[in-house]
């Protein structure tokens, strides 16, 4: 039985229900995107690829504008990012008034960095849609994932391109 919805008028997303009997694995949702790319078990729209790219960011009201000033900045890393967002580490301790602030959509974080050394930075504004607490080889790491939001479209295009070439 196969679905079609559409999203966002140029994307198709097919739903598949696959049944094998006899077999331990009875069911598989399967999605594929008109770019004929199978996806098992993924919800994303757009591809990740793991970066560790430095990151500028300052916390900011829900409500700012302004892209391109920084009056505090810290420093974090990007492990991997699509066109829709990234997941930073080795942020700062954020105390939970802070992530409360960024968790309720009072706050948000705004971004600037450089997917290639020699071009101009991407500046955006990103929301926080997780976080979660890791414990590999003795060290605890929160991660955060975040969605970029009011992302300009030539911003959102180098990013995506940027993702595609690092996938071939």
């Amino acid at each position: 039985m196969v679905k079609e919805l559409k999203k966002n008028v140029d994307i198709h997303i097919n739903y598949v229900d696959i049944q094998k009997l006899g077999d331990k694995l009875s069911k598989y949702n399967l999605l594929l995107i008109s770019s004929r790319k199978l996806m098992l078990n993924n919800k994303r729209l757009f591809p990740r690829t793991r970066v560790n790219i430095k990151v500028g960011f300052e916390f900011v009201k829900w409500n700012e504008a302004d892209l391109d000033h920084c009056k505090t900045s810290y420093e974090a890393s990007i492990t991997d990012i699509s066109a829709k967002g990234a997941n930073l580490s080795e942020l700062p301790d954020i105390d939970k008034g802070v992530l409360k602030k960024l968790s309720t959509g009072e706050s948000k974080i705004r971004l600037n960095f450089s997917l290639y050394t020699d071009h101009d930075p991407i500046n955006t504004f990103a929301r926080l849609i997780w976080h979660q607490q890791t414990g590999k080889e003795d060290i605890d790491k929160t991660q955060y994932g975040f969605e970029f939001i009011d992302i300009p479209g030539t911003a959102f295009e180098r990013i995506k391109k940027f993702v595609e070439s690092a996938g071939n």
